[in-house]
């Protein structure tokens, strides 16, 4: 019988640790992207080889049934691509580093390679990245009795020392300090701690680290969060790719996603020429007379300015995430605080990503169309980030994000007054009631908030009844809207 899994959650601290600890860390995690990288390479090639198998070609072809995929499976088995089969590889390569990481650790790395090629075999990544020196990677345990683990304020990996070796090379034992202000850390610490997860990131140009303690239960609940006093209270979400509209029997909002994180475009271009230019001046052999790059395997050489340039590339980047994070965690706890019964659309974020395969003319000049959609907009606002966030944070209430069926349903097309479906273009932002005019996402937040149980079609009773009350709303959020100096939003009701 398969053992219940428990619920959990994810605490977070810095590591404060002198040089000499430091050095040793940084030797295990060398160690671990090494074993990383072999089990990286070893599973590509497990992947190829089933790839090139002339039955497992024949059964791609062949119509999907329960049959085909055993027999797909099994041809994989018989490679030994699968996750326990990296698990075998990557025994001998463990014996080699026991003194330094354990057996369960450099099965989690096996674990993530296998995971990272699986994606490349079903054809939902295009390629795989070795870890390079300098990137950065995280190490992590699957309990927390031996190896790396948490213990009495502590963070324990390596062998202990002993009578025989006092003090061994490949010990660590680093405390663990929450501020003393930190209420949060101080009563997530007192719950299980299941296993850690250790990392290194660069912030402002330096290395620091960082451990993750999967803690066991629900997170404490922060004093100044709010909490719906009634968790039937419905909330309909119309996200798009850079704003969310919000529905609830409370509020009405239309709002940008993370705003403040939109990235300095500008700055960023003028770092990648400089990049460019010096890549070039110090790698000429690599480059043909008209400016063009040779084919074939090249050696690159970067200068102290490059690396400077990368980093402060790279920083930015860090910023923009971690402030976006931030932002979409906040607006997830404002939305649970509205209610609990939470509705969306199904959206594929992926297929917006895309450049559109129709070949368009603008009616006006004639010119062809781009064909560029959505691409930065999403990386920039991240909205399946916050749908994420917030069907996490209802896990710990024992609930879900329900997403109602969107071709069913057709929320941007359907009015609930007459009753009827009418296409709109993209540029069109109203719906237009006869006497007044409703703004497109808000209604379209509306219409999600009152579906049926069986979130296949919209309420009409239920909208009915909530219809005045939404109206009143709706137009104070539409007077807010106007008196704003975002231009995305005031596009919006335009």
């Amino acid at each position: 019988m398969a053992r219940k899994s428990t619920p959990t959650y994810t605490l977070e601290l810095s590591l404060n640790i002198p040089v000499w600890q430091q050095h040793r860390l940084e030797k295990k995690f060398k160690i671990a992207r090494n074993v990383y990288n072999s089990c990286l390479g070893e599973a590509l090639k497990r992947h190829k080889r089933v790839k090139a198998d002339k039955e497992y070609r024949a059964l791609l072809c062949e119509p999907k049934s329960k049959e085909r995929n055993k027999q797909l499976s099994d041809i994989r088995l018989a490679y030994g691509f699968s996750e326990y089969g990296l698990h075998d590889f990557v025994k001998p390569a463990q014996r080699k580093f026991k003194e330094s990481i354990g057996s369960f650790e450099a099965q989690k790395l096996a674990t993530r390679a296998f995971q990272a090629v699986e994606k490349l075999h079903f054809r939902k990544a295009k390629k795989v990245h070795f870890k390079a020196f300098g990137d950065g990677i995280s190490v992590e345990n699957k309990s927390n009795t031996t190896g790396l683990r948490y213990a009495d304020g502590n963070i324990l990996w390596g062998d202990k020392p002993t009578r025989k070796r006092p003090n061994p090379k490949n010990w660590l034992c680093m405390s663990v300090e929450p501020k003393a202000h930190d209420k949060y850390a101080h009563l997530a610490l007192m719950d299980k701690t299941k296993y850690i997860r250790i990392m290194k990131r660069e912030v402002r140009g330096k290395v620091r680290y960082f451990v993750q303690l999967i803690q066991e239960g629900y997170p404490p609940t922060k004093p100044n969060r709010k909490i719906a006093d009634d968790e039937t209270k419905r909330v309909g979400i119309d996200i798009g790719s850079s704003t969310i509209a919000i529905s609830s029997d409370e509020t009405v909002q239309l709002q940008e996603l993370a705003p403040e994180c939109n990235a300095d475009e500008k700055k960023l271009r003028r770092i990648q020429r400089a990049m460019d230019r010096s890549k070039r001046a110090t790698n000429p052999q690599n480059y043909n007379e008209n400016g063009t790059p040779k084919k074939g395997r090249k050696t690159w050489m970067y200068s102290n300015r490059y690396s400077k340039l990368r980093h402060e590339r790279k920083e930015l980047y860090r910023k923009i995430v971690v402030k976006r994070k931030q932002s979409h965690e906040k607006v997830a706890n404002e939305i649970l605080a509205l209610g609990s019964d939470i509705r969306v659309e199904t959206m594929r974020f992926q297929s917006l990503q895309k450049r559109a395969k129709k070949t368009t003319r603008n009616k006006k000049n004639g010119k062809i169309n781009p064909k560029k959609r959505f691409g930065k907009s999403i990386a920039n606002h991240a909205p399946a980030m916050l749908l994420t966030i917030i069907d996490r944070k209802l896990g710990y209430q024992g609930r879900s994000i329900k997403k109602i069926d969107t071709y069913a349903i057709k929320a941007s097309q359907f009015n609930h007054l007459t009753g009827k479906y009418t296409k709109k273009q993209l540029s069109e932002r109203w719906n237009d009631f006869g006497e007044f005019c409703v703004q497109r996402d808000l209604y379209s937040a509306f219409l999600i908030g009152n579906t049926t149980k069986t979130l296949h079609s919209v309420d009409v009773d239920l909208c009915n009844a909530g219809w005045d009350n939404f109206v009143e709303l709706h137009n104070r959020e539409i007077v807010r809207l106007k008196q704003l100096s975002s231009k995305t939003l005031r596009w919006f009701v335009a």
